[in-house]
């Protein structure tokens, strides 16, 4: 019988592609340096327990606070989406209104649901990438006004992008009202270690902030750090809502990867991001010759782009929308390429400090190559704009997901209530959550995605020809 998953992995090993996504140690062993058979134990005498820890995972955890300037930090093996429903579901109860950035990762959705709490939603507005930009200060402030019952607030910064929002500003307006701040910073674990790089969630005045040190620097996927801030929250509910979501059997390897992490970073950090860091800059200025291709710089995306700063380890290509399944193509055929996204008129290369002076030069070189290839050049008006319309919420998303389920065509269930999500991935941002009012525009959005090619999850129905609602009906309510 064949191994599928094997198979196709022993493969991709075999072509050893220029890995420009995550997870960030880019397949170099030098960076995860130990026997990942042999490091597969349990709880055995004198190693530990992560639900309780004492030992040498209590003293790992310890360290790592230091090198990330956390009060506390608790290691995650499950990945940020532990941390993001562990953080949500010890701040908020049944029926607590929780401010949420519409832009946040399906983990937050389903934390909502797990603690009952209902979403008060703050869209940010569209980019001409096609991909949302932060949540405002302003904005935050008026969903205060009209909601002063706010029991806490979750957003994301950076975003999958790397846009970043202005966290200091919505940590002081939150913090008047002594509302604790979580902030899904996911993908911004480098943050700490270069000035060159925006500033952490946590120097900037968030409670909690969740971080994926598999996405940005050298370790394995799922692992990844809930850090906290002492003062508005209790640190114990917040221990105690990790270690539900937690597996009772928690991977050593994982816990051996963040601690070897940690201590990479604790030695080598100025070394390594100085080098990452030149590598980015030199990548950045000679990539200003392309021509019809065009990489998203600093100043740039301060003048068309709503956003606070920008994480510059996040590589953004625009590509006219008509070039670009042939440009993810030949970066795939001919360079051995591999890109972490492709959105309808960007891609999306990720980058850590693992990356090498000559994976820069092979994009580069790539890159080049390509500019001369398409045509005609970049028009930033290409592509429609995808706008995620106000949601309406008749139900919260724990009612809707608890309802009762009725199978009914996606085509013909205007004015009936999600049970499900409709999710483009990746990033993972919800065009549809459970509990909302499915509407003309979100069937014709769902459609416009489909066509684009877009992969799409969170529902049954993989053809999405039929959707699960919630029973009762909109007018019943």
């Amino acid at each position: 019988m064949p191994s599928p998953i094997v198979d196709k992995l022993k493969k991709r090993i075999e072509k050893k592609p220029a890995a420009f996504h995550m997870p960030g140690h880019k397949g170099k062993k030098e960076f995860v340096p130990f026997d990942l058979f042999s490091f597969d134990i349990t709880e055995i005498d004198g190693f530990d327990n992560l639900h309780n820890p004492s030992g040498i995972i209590y003293e790992s955890e310890k360290l790592c606070a230091q090198v990330f300037g956390a009060d506390e930090t608790l290691y995650l093996v499950n990945g940020s989406t532990s941390g993001i429903m562990s953080a949500i579901y010890a701040l908020c109860g049944e029926g607590d209104k929780i401010l949420v950035g519409r832009n946040c990762h399906k983990s937050v959705y389903n934390g909502i649901i797990l603690s009952g709490a209902k979403p008060v939603y703050i869209t940010p507005k569209k980019t001409f990438l096609n991909t949302f930009g932060v949540v405002s200060k302003e904005a935050v402030r008026a969903a205060l006004l009209q909601n002063p019952d706010i029991k806490a607030a979750v957003f994301t910064s950076p975003s999958y992008e790397g846009f970043c929002m202005d966290i200091k500003s919505v940590a002081d307006i939150l913090h008047e009202k002594n509302i604790p701040l979580i902030i899904d910073e996911a993908h911004g674990a480098h943050f700490y270690f270069s000035d060159e790089f925006p500033e952490t969630a946590l120097s900037l005045g968030a409670d909690i902030a969740v971080q994926s040190i598999h996405k940005t620097l050298p370790a394995l996927t799922q692992c990844s750090l809930l850090h906290l801030k002492k003062g508005l929250i209790d640190v114990k509910k917040v221990k105690e809502a990790v270690s539900m979501f937690t597996s009772t059997s928690p991977s050593y390897i994982f816990m051996a990867a963040i601690d070897n992490c940690q201590n990479i970073l604790s030695k080598k950090a100025d070394e390594l991001f100085k080098e990452y860091v030149s590598d980015l800059k030199g990548f950045y200025e000679r990539t200003k010759k392309l021509k019809k291709l065009k990489i998203l710089s600093k100043p740039e995306v301060f003048r068309e782009i709503p956003v606070f700063d920008i994480d510059l380890g996040k590589i953004v290509c625009i590509v006219d929308n008509k070039n670009i399944n042939y440009v993810e193509k030949i970066l795939k055929k001919y360079y051995n390429i591999n890109i972490e996204m492709k959105g309808t008129n960007h891609i999306l290369f990720m980058t850590s400090v693992c990356d090498s002076k000559e994976d820069f030069k092979l994009l580069e070189d790539a890159l080049f190559d390509i500019d001369k290839r398409i045509s005609p050049s970049f028009s930033k008006n290409t592509s429609p704009p995808l706008d995620y319309p106000v949601p309406v919420c008749p139900l919260t998303p724990k009612e809707a997901f608890k309802a009762e389920r009725e199978k009914v065509s996606f085509k013909d269930s205007m004015g009936l209530i999600s049970a499900e999500f409709i999710i483009p991935y990746p990033p993972g941002i919800p065009i549809l959550v459970p509990g909302e009012l499915i509407t003309p525009y979100i069937i014709e959005l769902t459609k416009t995605y489909i066509e684009s090619g877009i992969e799409l999850i969170g529902f049954e129905d993989s053809s999405l020809f039929e959707i699960n609602v919630a029973a009762a009906s909109y007018d019943s309510l």
